[in-house]
């Protein structure tokens, strides 16, 4: 690692929760001794005490009338407030101007117009995904025709902004090569690709008979296809984590005693180190850092054929692949068998997902720019 790195300041869009974007935004300020501004944090969310975080706007986006209008709501889906975090992304911070070096953290922080001799490095986790790849299944699940053509519209402008805000930046980093192709498709740039690093005390502990899977509980997580899957199964399956799914989640659990919903846990470590496997059907997932945790531990990885995920499972050595359909999870989860998969095997591959792994290739990333005239 080089140790005459430039100013640097990590820029994040916002801290609505400490989910895989922030969490990110952390380690990447621990590994560059760099603090966070963002434009908020939400109430309530915990900031790790060796880390600065500076927020801009706090008081306009959680108190107040501007702070209703401009909640965080339904994974981020008000538009509102997407908007002004852009708007004001434009010039964010006065303090920002004093570094050599933006480390851009998430898609909107994009936005922030640096000064003529600043070098921006931009860590976008994906190109935003309601634009690009998922459009066409946003678009189709509105009914009404009146309704598709406004959302397109805001859509179309929403995609010429989002591009726009590509001139400022100097170098893009991608968190995957399924994200790097992305980049690629819907911005014509090239990027590096740096693996998000994974933390935390991941062990294999045994075996006591449970499937397990952890995440937001958002639809694009397909965690009720899943538990429909398990409904009949004898197998049995813990679902941790919280969201909009979890009342749908119940619904489905009901009756079922093999199925539990076990809602946020806060040691998931230990969860699945005593678990038999992950099973993880997320769409088109970006990096995926349930899979990467998965592997870390030991655990085979029963994983949907598509998105990043495929590519964390080699069948018969890493885990199985699945289509995403009920069926498809049953049949898998029916054949498959624990003894044929070595733990130690497991981990080798995931030794690109190190956090020793993650620091150098941030570090020489931000040291190349601090160097570029």
């Amino acid at each position: 690692m080089s140790d005459n790195l430039p100013s640097v300041a990590i820029l994040h869009d916002r801290f609505p929760q400490i989910g895989g974007g922030e969490k990110f935004a952390i380690e990447a300020a621990r590994t560059l001794d760099a603090p966070i501004y963002t434009m908020y944090v939400y109430p309530g969310t915990e900031i790790p005490n060796d880390v600065r975080v500076v927020p801009i706007k706090q008081k306009k986006y959680t108190r107040g009338l501007s702070g209703s209008l401009l909640a965080w709501k339904n994974e981020g889906s008000n538009p509102l407030e997407t908007l002004s975090v852009a708007m004001d992304m434009t010039d964010a911070h006065p303090d920002l101007t004093e570094y050599n070096v933006i480390l851009e953290s998430a898609p909107l922080s994009k936005h922030y117009v640096p000064t003529v001799d600043q070098r921006i490095v931009h860590y976008p986790h994906s190109p935003p995904r309601w634009l690009y790849d998922l459009y066409r299944d946003r678009m189709e699940s509105f009914d009404y025709s009146g309704v598709r053509f406004a959302l397109k519209t805001y859509a179309k402008w929403w995609r010429a902004l989002d591009k726009e805000a590509n001139d400022y930046v100097d170098t893009f980093v991608a968190n995957s090569e399924l994200i790097r192709d992305r980049i690629k498709r819907y911005y014509d740039r090239e990027s590096e690709v740096v693996y998000p690093p994974v933390t935390g005390h991941w062990r294999n502990e045994g075996d006591d008979g449970y499937f397990v899977t952890w995440s937001r509980l958002a639809p694009e997580k397909r965690m009720p296809l899943i538990a429909e899957a398990f409904t009949e199964l004898d197998e049995r399956l813990v679902i941790a984590g919280d969201g909009a799914d979890r009342e749908k989640l119940e619904c489905i659990a009901r009756g079922h005693d093999n199925i539990e919903i076990r809602g946020f846990v806060e040691d998931i470590e230990s969860l699945v180190a005593r678990s038999t496997a992950v099973i993880y059907a997320p769409v088109q997932e970006d990096f995926g850092l349930v899979g990467a945790e998965a592997l870390m531990a030991g655990k085979p990885l029963l994983g949907v054929n598509e998105g990043f995920t495929k590519y964390q499972v080699e069948e018969g050595v890493t885990g199985e692949l699945f289509e995403p359909t009920i069926e498809s999870v049953r049949e898998t989860v029916r054949t498959f068998d624990p003894e044929r998969y070595d733990e130690d095997v497991i981990r080798k591959h995931a030794e690109n997902y190190s956090y020793e792994s993650f620091q150098q290739g941030l570090r020489d990333v931000v040291a190349r720019m601090g160097t570029e005239d």
